[in-house]
C-alpha cells in the first residue's frame, strides 16, 4: 500500500474533529455541519482503497467519546453511510457536482436519521426540528469543501 500523503488525510480528519467539538454560541449550535462525515465522504470518493468503513467506525467512536453520546451511535451511523458511499463510489465520482451535493444531502439525512433512531431508543429525542438543519448546511458546504480538498490532494500528491 502506498502511504504517500497519509498526513494530509490525518490532518483533514483532525481539523474536522476540532470543528465538530468547537464550542459555538447557543444560536449556532443547531447549524453545525457534519464535518467528519463530509471529510470522510470526500476521502472515500477520492481514495477508497485507503479510507473506508474501518476509518469511519474509528472516527465515529472518537466522536461518541468526545461528545459524550451513547457509545457507538455515531460509529454505526458513520459506518453505514460510508459503506453506501464505498459501494456507489464509481457512480458518485462521475456525477456532476450539483448531483453530488444532492447525494450529500441524502447521505447526511441518513446519518442523522440513524442517530435519531438511536436517540429515540434511549428516550433522548431532540425537541426541535432544527435537529435536521445540519443536513442542509452540510450539503451547501460540499461544493466548496470538495474543491478545497481536491486541490490539497493534488498539491500534496496524495495517492
Amino acid at each position: 500500500m502506498n502511504s504517500r500523503g497519509t498526513w494530509v488525510i490525518i490532518v483533514s480528519l483532525f481539523i474536522a474533529v476540532v470543528l465538530t467539538i468547537l464550542p459555538l454560541p447557543n444560536w449556532a449550535v443547531w447549524a453545525r455541519p457534519l464535518w467528519v462525515l463530509i471529510i470522510l465522504i470526500y476521502w472515500v470518493l477520492a481514495l477508497d482503497c485507503r479510507v473506508g468503513v474501518g476509518v469511519a467506525w474509528v472516527m465515529g467512536i472518537l466522536l461518541d467519546i468526545l461528545g459524550g453520546t451513547l457509545l457507538g451511535e455515531h460509529a454505526l451511523a458513520m459506518a453505514i453511510v460510508i459503506y453506501i458511499v464505498a459501494k456507489l463510489q464509481r457512480q458518485i465520482r462521475i456525477a456532476p457536482l450539483m448531483q453530488q451535493t444532492l447525494l450529500i444531502f441524502i447521505l447526511s439525512a441518513i446519518y442523522l436519521g440513524i442517530i435519531y433512531v438511536c436517540l429515540g431508543l434511549t428516550n433522548r429525542l431532540p425537541s426541535s426540528l432544527l435537529y435536521w438543519l445540519p443536513v442542509f448546511i452540510t450539503a451547501l458546504l460540499w461544493p466548496w469543501l470538495f474543491i478545497l480538498l481536491r486541490d490539497c490532494r493534488r498539491r500534496f500528491k496524495v495517492t
